[in-house]
């Protein structure tokens, strides 16, 4: 979400604030935020002004959910999201924009929101998997708790009434770690362009 990180003047700047946030945790930062404290990123340090321009780490005290917007794909590289896997980038393609991420660590899931050109839905379709009924890992969905997720993608799914909403439904499996198989559930909406995935483990 636009207001969900600081403004910072340029990339460089950013990047270490990023580095913050992956290091502390949601209640570290949100009660130096609330002392006016500096928060140390690396070699530099940013002082944090007040609640506002980190309020979305208020939700996340006593959780492990964050969230980040970018508006561009690789903006989100730069930030580290497709190394650190939250952003498949041989599933999204490269020219989407106003991605959404909501990260959930423990246990590990993932909501994101984006929207694609109409000249990039064969990237989609070639490594999707349309179904459709819902597999049982992915019948449920809990909410982000943000405004762009789709209500309709909120709790028991109903295949019927997403079909409805306009939007399709697609699948991706693939190992998550040497253990485990990950999930993906996306819905397209094509005649809008805009796409919404939720990942989470396959029991």
């Amino acid at each position: 979400m636009n207001n969900s990180e600081p403004s910072f003047g340029n990339s460089s700047d950013y990047a270490y604030w990023r580095t913050c946030s992956q290091t502390l945790t949601p209640c570290d930062l949100c009660s130096q935020a609330g002392q006016g404290q500096n928060v140390n990123m690396g070699n530099r340090s940013k002082t944090i002004l007040g609640l506002v321009t980190l309020g979305f780490w208020m939700t996340a005290c006593g959780n492990d959910r964050r969230e980040y917007f970018y508006q561009t794909v690789a903006d989100a590289d730069k930030a580290g999201e497709i190394t650190r896997g939250w952003l498949p980038d041989d599933l999204i393609p490269g020219n989407s924009r106003d991605i959404h991420l909501a990260e959930e660590l423990s246990p590990s899931k993932e909501w994101c929101a984006f929207e694609f050109l109409p000249s990039d839905a064969e990237i989609l379709r070639k490594n999707l998997k349309s179904i459709d009924s819902l597999p049982s890992s992915v019948r449920q969905v809990r909410s982000p708790g943000a405004s762009w997720w789709p209500e309709v993608l909120t709790g028991n799914l109903d295949a019927g009434k997403i079909n409805k909403a306009g939007f399709q439904l697609y699948v991706v499996e693939r190992p998550a770690n040497d253990v485990n198989m990950g999930i993906y559930l996306f819905a397209l909406d094509w005649s809008k362009g805009r796409g919404f995935f939720y990942w989470t483990y396959k029991p």
